[in-house]
């Protein structure tokens, strides 16, 4: 049996996570679900634990593709222990450099500025769901986020 490539495989987890966030998933969850199990997490624990994360959290806040690569570089990295100060730096190091590099390709993290909509109320979220930048915006920071973890947890 052939073995992916890592362009394969990257492009594959990407496709993925896109597929699941327009099915039906938040960001977070799209992104979590498809870093899970490879991580020992089973899909549907991880799709609880990024439920909370939709629309910037709730709040318009951090994009639910960033927390939900957070959550995966807290999988791989985090630190298991009560006095573990080296996973603590090596998951924070990672963390911001996952931050530096998306704002690099989308200018910020926050859901509201990156879809310009304040997403911390219903109307916002029902304005962006009309104009359509569920399908039309999110994809491309779903992808960037996929992207840069693969960079980022290789």
């Amino acid at each position: 049996m052939k073995r992916a490539s890592a362009t394969e495989t990257i492009k594959n987890r990407s496709k993925h996570a896109v597929r699941r966030f327009l099915k039906s998933m938040n960001c977070a969850q799209a992104i979590l679900e498809t870093y899970a199990p490879a991580m020992g997490l089973s899909i549907e624990t991880s799709r609880r634990i990024a439920s909370a994360f939709a629309g910037g959290m709730g709040m318009g806040s951090e994009c639910g593709a960033v927390t939900g690569a957070f959550l995966v570089i807290g999988l791989k990295y985090g630190k298991t222990l009560d006095n573990d100060p080296k996973a603590d730096q090596e998951t924070f190091k990672r963390v911001t450099e996952f931050v530096k590099e998306f704002k690099a390709r989308n200018n910020y993290i926050g859901c509201s500025q990156l879809l310009g909509i304040d997403m911390s109320t219903p109307e916002g979220v029902q304005e962006a769901g009309k104009k359509g930048l569920f399908t039309k915006r999110c994809p491309t920071f779903i992808l960037s986020a996929t992207e840069i973890l693969e960079r980022i947890i290789a």
